[in-house]
């Protein structure tokens, strides 16, 4: 099958990309004591996971436990959890997806630690943990080098494993303008090693010191106190990243769409809301000079202009944000050049529990 056979919406991965992307970010990370962990919330498939942990990965970073689950069911790890979670019934699910693959938790407060200590107790066995902090997020995380060391000393004192740290830079990634990104960057990565000094001092020195995402993967990777860097939307590059790091990979993934109607300077495709997201801007074209003006429900409204565009034309969208377009779909449609040759399942998709 050719590209243009394919039903639309329909989401296209081309894997030549896709395998560049992941050359690319491996051979950045080979020669430097920092490690790459890929977050998983972007490909969302075992098939891409595995290819970055062939790349040299240390091991596959989660934002939930269905993607922790995925990836224990097809036996790739180790996986860093990155993220708090809540409940005996979550709890009880990431002890035993810990059974088929190494898994590390994250907390950030005694809650969490308490949650888990009885989770270890219910499952009869320990879990790695990490502490988050703040580092400018201001989402979940420490927020004083003294209550990371408390929690860090609780840790010790109960079934579980202390780790090290994590923090997140996540309002700098996005930053345009690569001073400010930089700025911004350094300043979350400086409160970070704030704590691992503080956590040295008082002999809890961090075996894992996490960090790090696609736009700032540079500076986290070459920032001393740092062991690994969680970056994830380089392996596809959408439209937002492509904006902030056009150094950094090609697009590896377009949602193929058809024109549907044009009427004037209006043309309209069969991919509304329900197929595409654009909360990072509007999505544009691969290969035509063209945007997405509106999304509707089950529409896309395209500003055509003077183009060629017409009825019953397939074209190629790029997304603001790949992570939450690709959570609406269940399969990519897996492309070398214009032929087909696979079909993947996107397991972690919907995998927000």
């Amino acid at each position: 099958m050719l590209k243009r056979d394919i039903d639309t919406p329909a989401l296209i991965l081309d894997l030549d990309v896709v395998e560049e992307n992941i050359r690319t970010m491996a051979a950045y990370f080979s020669a430097r004591p920092q490690k790459l962990r890929p977050h998983f919330k972007t490909p969302k498939t075992p098939e891409v996971a595995g290819r970055q942990l062939e790349a040299g990965a240390i091991g596959i970073t989660a934002s939930k436990v269905g993607e922790v689950e995925v990836l224990a069911r097809a036996a790739l790890g180790p996986v860093l959890l990155a993220n708090q979670i809540a409940g005996a019934q979550k709890v009880d699910r990431l002890f035993s997806a810990a059974d088929r693959v190494e898994v590390i938790g994250t907390v950030e407060s005694e809650f969490n630690l308490r949650e888990l200590e009885e989770g270890a107790v219910r499952a009869g066995r320990s879990l790695g943990v990490i502490i988050e902090v703040d580092t400018g997020m201001h989402r979940c995380g420490t927020e004083t080098t003294a209550e990371t060391i408390g929690l860090a000393r609780r840790i010790m004192r109960g079934p579980l494993k202390y780790r090290g740290v994590m923090g997140y830079e996540g309002h700098a990634v996005l930053v345009p303008d690569r001073s400010k990104r930089e700025t911004t960057a350094r300043a979350a990565l400086t409160c970070l090693s704030e704590h691992v000094a503080a956590l040295r001092s008082a002999g809890l020195a961090p075996e894992i010191v996490s960090a790090g995402g696609t736009g700032t993967y540079d500076i986290a990777g070459s920032w001393p106190d740092v062991t690994e860097v969680q970056a994830g939307s380089y392996v596809f590059m959408d439209g937002a990243y492509r904006i902030v790091r056009p150094d950094l990979g090609q697009p590896a993934l377009t949602l193929l769409t058809t024109v549907i109607s044009r009427r004037g300077d209006r043309a309209i495709t069969d991919a509304g809301m329900k197929a595409l997201t654009n909360e990072f801007g509007p999505p544009v074209g691969k290969e035509l000079p063209v945007k997405i003006s509106r999304l509707s429900e089950e529409h896309g409204h395209l500003a055509a202009g003077e183009s060629e565009i017409a009825a019953g034309m397939k074209i190629e969208l790029i997304p603001s944000h790949g992570d939450t377009t690709i959570n609406l779909h269940k399969e990519y449609y897996v492309v070398r050049g214009d032929e087909v040759v696979a079909t993947w399942p996107i397991e972690g998709a919907r995998a927000f529990r």
